[in-house]
């Protein structure tokens, strides 16, 4: 009983890493910016499938236009941002898949600080 027990704990913990999961990002989790980012970025534990990526943006007044979401080398995702962001918190929604095909989803912040 305790090894078909272990065994199932065993299978489902190699199940959950095998899912594609958030590396980091620019702007990074929570960075205060002095002024607007040109793109965002966002890189994951294994290569996102093209088809599945989508970055988003919402800021102080609901969501912000950005380019088009592509894939880029070293594991990553990035979005232009074609105009300059005013001062406030801002939201990126990230969706991918990796390997398995497990569609992930996550978020974070960043805030562009008002000028001195």
């Amino acid at each position: 009983m305790f090894a078909a027990t272990l065994a199932l704990v065993l299978i489902a913990a190699v199940t959950v890493a095998a899912h594609m999961a958030y590396s980091k990002s620019v702007p990074g989790k929570d960075a205060a910016l002095a002024e607007s980012p040109a793109q965002l970025r966002v890189w994951f534990t294994q290569d996102p499938e093209p088809a599945l990526s989508q970055l988003s943006l919402d800021g102080p007044n609901g969501e912000v236009a950005i380019g088009k979401t592509t894939v880029s080398e070293e594991r990553s995702v990035v979005a232009e941002v074609p105009s300059t962001l005013g001062p406030g918190s801002y939201t990126v929604k990230w969706r991918s898949a990796g390997d398995d095909g497990h569609v992930q989803r996550g978020d974070f912040a960043f805030t562009i600080r008002a000028a001195d």
